[in-house]
């Protein structure tokens, strides 16, 4: 791994255990084993340094899993799905680390939103296309099953470990139930 790589690496980690202010470029030179005048020759300023670890972490998803032409919806969805929620999991302490700083630092929120609002595009153009192709009904709004699919799959990976109640089911169960939901939702499949 590289310097620029082993740095972003150590800030995300330091970034999700201790917040902005705990995640010093002291802390993060020592623990990447550089000095500090390396880590701002690398990016400029401690800010710079941990916009790009977040927008890093943001960014590493699924994008792409679901196929460019509609097949089993059920099968694609959920697959896509899958991947989603196991990405909001492994992300899961980043995630709610950033939106604890959104308050404070709002320049980093559209950089933490950006996987996210790649997928929820790539997710409306693959519902378009298998309504297009008479997959599922036409009734619904696309964008607001999307934004329901993709609330339920982040509030679950994100509070899985700390609400006792989304253990009732595992991960798989309930991502399941939740693509169910919206194709309900849309008229079912066809």
């Amino acid at each position: 791994m590289d310097t620029r790589d082993a740095l972003l690496a150590v800030t995300g980690r330091l970034f999700a255990e201790h917040g902005w202010r705990g995640t010093t470029t002291r802390r993060i030179a020592e623990e990447a084993g550089v000095n500090e005048v390396t880590l701002f020759r690398h990016f400029g300023s401690k800010e710079l340094l941990l916009r790009a670890a977040i927008e890093r972490a943001a960014s590493v998803g699924p994008v792409g899993a679901l196929p460019e032409i509609p097949g089993s919806v059920r099968d694609d969805l959920l697959a896509w799905a899958q991947a989603v929620h196991a990405h909001v999991l492994s992300q899961r302490k980043m995630i709610r680390t950033g939106l604890a700083e959104f308050e404070e630092h709002p320049e980093v929120a559209p950089v933490s939103c950006e996987g996210a609002m790649v997928a929820m595009a790539q997710l409306v153009s693959y519902l378009t296309q298998a309504r297009e192709r008479g997959l599922i009904a036409n009734e619904g709004s696309l964008v607001g099953a999307t934004v329901m699919l993709m609330n339920a799959i982040f509030m679950d990976g994100i509070t899985r470990d700390v609400v006792p109640s989304c253990s009732e089911m595992t991960s798989e169960q309930a991502v399941e139930c939740f693509v169910d939901l919206m194709l309900r939702a849309l008229g079912g499949v066809r």
